[in-house]
């Protein structure tokens, strides 16, 4: 029998770094290979209003850790995201599903909102992005407060310097 699993969790507004109210719901179902999230937030967004970022995060290192999935959408009298992961390797992140705790939604100027699989609450100030720096940056003993954690893994300038000649020859 093929793996399912389902999960559904309330998505509040935090406010002050409590969480408030309830403002949506996000809905995960994992079936066949594939994961197919959808969030649904109660509220509008005006013309030329950022409507949001949508990550899913996990724990790691006492650290809360945002993978980003996408921008949400003014639709059907809400704001909308829905799509499809792979279960095993989020966002090409190497993170599984089963390891990850939930939904942040960050609007800038407005609430963050979260729904953690748990329903525990969380302190958002702590969230941090997936680095760019990838895995190796999220191994290190000094990820979230090193300059190099925002360094882009392909970027290649480093390599091309290195033990080169500086004058080309």
């Amino acid at each position: 029998m093929e793996e399912y699993r389902r999960q559904i969790a309330y998505l509040y507004a935090y406010e002050q770094g409590e969480p408030a109210k309830n403002a949506g719901f996000v809905k995960a179902e994992v079936r066949g290979g594939r994961c197919r999230l959808g969030i649904h937030l109660r509220g509008y967004c005006r013309r030329g209003e950022d409507a949001g970022k949508a990550y899913i995060y996990f724990q790691h290192q006492d650290k809360t850790i945002g993978i980003y999935l996408g921008e949400l959408r003014s639709q059907n009298g809400a704001l909308e995201w829905q799509g499809l992961v792979d279960p095993e390797n989020i966002m090409e992140k190497k993170i599984p599903f089963s390891r990850t705790r939930g939904i942040w939604i960050h609007r800038p100027g407005m609430s963050d909102y979260v729904a953690d699989w748990e329903d525990d609450p969380l302190d958002i100030g702590q969230f941090l992005l997936y680095p760019k720096g990838g895995e190796k940056c999220i191994r290190c003993p000094k990820f979230g407060s090193c300059k190099r954690s925002g360094e882009d893994v392909s970027d290649k300038r480093r390599e091309i310097y290195e033990g080169s000649d500086p004058a080309g020859a």
